[in-house]
């Protein structure tokens, strides 16, 4: 028994670990099968003509499957492409991006930006692993082999106006973006570009930027120092509130008025309603209270008279309908329910007594009282009071219970503080830093009247301290500045420094609350501009942050009305500053100025991504130089007349370097970005086998805003898909048919295909693929429909000990370049 209980450990143990190493197996073969996926469509894409690598121009992003990180992709190009190999679907993803080179390293440019001659490809292979996900990645370049070289050099030494060297400076050619370079620690640039007449741009973080024209002939060295300026800086602060709750503002436990209601003890719980909105009271807002002596919180049923506390106003809870102290006569908004039992309040039955004070005996004094939300049970604010001649501590409180030596006396009123500075009757009771002792004061007997909701409202000068509230400033300059707590009364302080001189406009956010003041004045050197301390409420409701900066032409002069937009989701005009202010969601976000649609053809487009905006932040220095230009069109046909969607179009410029690439839309029409004036050839980019009628075009763009015809181009050779599905039994195939398209007649059964040869590489062409798992397939074939294609099908059928080849054919399939010819299907 013994060595069956041995055995019978080390068999499971065995099955255990063969269940583990039939894991690893799967998971070596579906990561095999990813790489696989991965490096087909690398070199799908490579076989393509350089131009015909499309730049993703708006990529869509998955963060829900690898957090944090972010799978930029391609939908319009090269969209996702779902595979099932195995058994396992897999997600194969394309991102296409263009680059330039910066100070010997490759960086990322805009999809808008004019080509580099190079571009790096992304392909993500996505799949389903247990509960997570797993992902194969491969990255290669792609190099334009058509590219000019860039025989200018343009260099120079940026300076600042006492001669020191800047680096980090950001030098570039505003009509020729890929050209640009960082200055190094000598402050020295260096770039190769190509001849011409360009803006040359600088920039540098604390200094004034600069725009220079420049012309170089070919060959030559083009040096330019530059001198920068640096920016004055100022300060801003200042003291931001939170009025976002109701509070409780007095607490009375017993007051007596001998002349109306002797030996009654009155007593009454005051509210304020700090915020800039009305609250509903009656079924919404409620009081909890609990005793030193009690073992929970005891709701006080109510009965209420009004509905509603006004921003700015009072609401009366009382024991009485009518209270009557400090020779006020005031009328209950709701009074205390005769639903509410001894058993929750020992002193009710004698004077519907909820609150009481140490004078009634029995070590009462110390208690606790919140205000709450009755829909969703949430707290709004709470006030518990000490005895400390008793030992006694409050059941509940903010930060420090109120530190009462008896506890609650008669004719006694804790009341909350109007501000820092104490109470007064001139302002609303708004000072609530959570912390009781701070907030309230204690007076016997009371300082002020009670107050009920059919009093006039009171202005606020203070609120809860905004502690950690973000404020930000679109000067492009400073950084951001947290509020923190400080002061021995506490309240919430900012302090943005090295804010540029000028006139700025300044957010203040703390979680979804904010305050976005415009047109706020830095005026010189070493000034400061200071939020109120009684006046800074955060009151507006939104998580968005901002990004800001200005549109300029190439004389640096302010463009008014230019369109800048996120996406399309969000848009906004500059003003006659040439400043604009863009409310953007939280995240990342791609910035364009002059967007193609909706924005002026007199204009370039350009795009500024992957910026990270904070929720509630300033993402400031976000500018734009633009020069004028017109457009180029064109027409992509089959035939002459019918229109051929999907070719690549180029745009070069006199140098022979692209400006634009384009792609032909469904009609078949291209039309360009903006483009400066000048010589512009617009060649078609085709496959080897592809020809185009004519090859090029040429044309002049003179007139500013213009759109020129290039011309009409016919393709031929141009390419088509055949598409269809194989089944057995009426079921996909899933174990691969070849599928052979060819204007051929191949004989025999099945009918056979030549051997590889001169003779055969050099007749019309055999053009291959298998079936996918799901049993379809797509192959990509050259147009022709005289003569027609044949497509014949290959399945492999195992028997007992062979295997049978059946085949099948479709005769006269016509494909037109451009379009798919789908629905050729084969059964058995």
């Amino acid at each position: 028994m013994i060595a069956v209980a041995i055995l019978s450990i080390g068999i499971a143990g065995l099955v255990q670990s063969f269940g583990f190493i039939q894991k690893a197996v799967q998971g070596s073969k579906n990561k095999t099968l990813a790489s696989n996926l991965a490096q087909e469509k690398m070199q799908i894409l490579k076989q393509k003509t350089y131009y015909q690598v499309l730049v993703t121009s708006d990529p869509s992003h998955n963060t829900t499957d690898f957090p944090p990180e972010d799978l930029a992709y391609d939908t319009g190009y090269f969209p996702p492409e779902t595979i099932v190999e195995a058994g396992v679907s897999y997600t194969r993803y394309t991102y296409i991006q263009a680059l330039r080179e910066d100070s010997g390293e490759l960086v990322d440019i805009a999809p808008t930006v004019m080509d580099t001659g190079i571009k790096r490809i992304t392909v993500h292979v996505v799949w389903g692993y247990g509960t997570g996900r797993k992902k194969v990645t491969m990255r290669s370049m792609v190099s334009n082999p058509e590219t000019v070289m860039a025989n200018v050099a343009y260099t120079g030494t940026i300076l600042t106006t006492g001669s020191a060297p800047i680096p980090n400076a950001l030098v570039g050619l505003i009509e020729s973006p890929g050209c640009s370079d960082t200055s190094n620690s000598l402050g020295v640039y260096y770039m190769n570009g190509t001849p011409g007449t360009y803006t040359l741009q600088v920039t540098a973080t604390g200094y004034y930027p600069l725009l220079l024209s420049v012309v170089a002939a070919a060959a030559e060295t083009k040096t330019n120092d530059i001198t920068l300026t640096r920016i004055g800086t100022g300060r801003i602060e200042g003291y931001p509130w939170i009025t976002d709750h109701l509070v409780i503002s007095q607490v009375v436990g017993s007051t007596i008025d001998t002349a109306v209601t002797p030996n009654f003890d009155q007593e009454y719980v005051e509210v304020f309603n700090p915020t800039t909105y009305t609250w509903t009271m009656n079924g919404n807002i409620g009081l909890k209270f609990q005793r030193v002596h009690d073992g929970s919180k005891k709701t006080i049923q109510m009965n209420y008279f009004r509905d509603e506390i006004l921003s700015g106003g009072y609401y009366l809870f009382a024991n009485t309908g009518t209270v009557v102290s400090y020779g006020m006569t005031m009328d209950a908004d709701a009074v205390w329910s005769a639903a509410n039992t001894v058993a929750d309040f020992p002193h009710f039955a004698a004077q519907n007594n909820v609150i009481p004070v140490a004078e009634e005996g029995g070590g009462e004094g110390c208690a606790a009282l919140e205000l709450y939300r009755i829909p969703d049970d949430s707290t709004l604010d709470q006030l518990g009071w000490n005895r400390n001649n008793d030992s006694k501590t409050a059941p509940f409180y903010e930060n420090n219970p109120l530190d009462q030596g008896m506890g609650l006396n008669r004719n006694e009123t804790y009341g909350r503080k109007t501000s820092t500075a104490g109470a007064t009757s001139t302002y609303g009771p708004a000072y609530d830093s959570n912390d009781n002792e701070e907030d309230f004061y204690i007076s016997q007997p009371g300082y002020y009247a009670e107050n009920n909701s059919l009093m006039a409202a009171k202005p606020v000068i203070s609120g809860t301290p905004a502690v950690g509230a973000v404020a930000t400033c679109s000067d492009g300059l400073s950084a951001y500045a947290e509020a923190v707590n400080t002061g021995s009364h506490p309240y919430a302080y900012f302090n943005v420094v090295n804010v540029a001189t000028g006139t700025w406009d300044v957010l203040i956010t703390s979680g979804a609350y904010s305050l976005e003041q415009t047109s706020v004045p830095v005026t010189a050197a070493g000034s400061v501009y200071t939020f109120s301390s009684s006046s800074t409420f955060l009151t507006q409701i939104d998580d968005r942050g901002i990004v800001a900066g200005r549109v300029l032409n190439v004389l640096g002069g302010p463009l008014n009305g230019i369109v800048v937009t996120s996406g399309g989701a969000n848009t906004t005009n500059t003003g006659s500053d040439g400043r604009y202010r863009l409310r953007v969601a939280p995240g990342m976000v791609d910035i364009t100025a002059n967007p193609t649609v909706g924005g002026t053809a007199s204009y370039v487009t350009l795009t500024q991504d992957s910026l990270m905006v904070g929720s509630g932040q300033v993402y400031s220095g976000v500018d734009f130089v633009l020069y004028q230009g017109g457009r180029v069109s064109g027409y992509m046909t089959r035939d002459g007349v019918n229109s051929l969607p999907g070719v690549a179009v180029a745009i070069l410029d006199a140098n022979s370097v692209a400006r634009d690439q384009q792609v032909s839309g469904t009609d078949g029409r291209f039309t360009s970005v903006v483009l400066s004036t000048g010589f512009y050839t617009v060649a078609p980019s085709l496959g080897s086998l592809e020809t185009s009628t004519p090859q090029t075009s040429t044309v002049t763009i003179l007139t500013m805003g213009g759109t020129i015809f290039s011309s009409t181009f016919t393709i031929g050779g141009a390419m088509g898909y055949v598409t269809g599905t194989v089944k057995s039994g009426g079921q996909p195939i899933q174990t691969g048919v070849l599928i052979v398209v060819t204007t051929r007649t191949l004989a025999g059964t099945p009918p056979a295909l030549p051997d590889l040869s001169i003779s055969n590489l050099s007749g019309p062409p055999y053009y291959m693929v298998s079936s996918m798992e799901n049993g379809t397939y797509s192959l990509e074939v050259r147009n022709s429909t005289n003569p027609k294609y044949n497509v014949y099908a290959y399945y492999p059928t195992p028997g007992a000990t062979t295997v049978t080849l059946v085949s099948s054919k479709t005769a006269n399939v016509s494909v037109t370049a451009g379009q798919t010819t789908s629905g050729v299907d084969f059964s058995w």
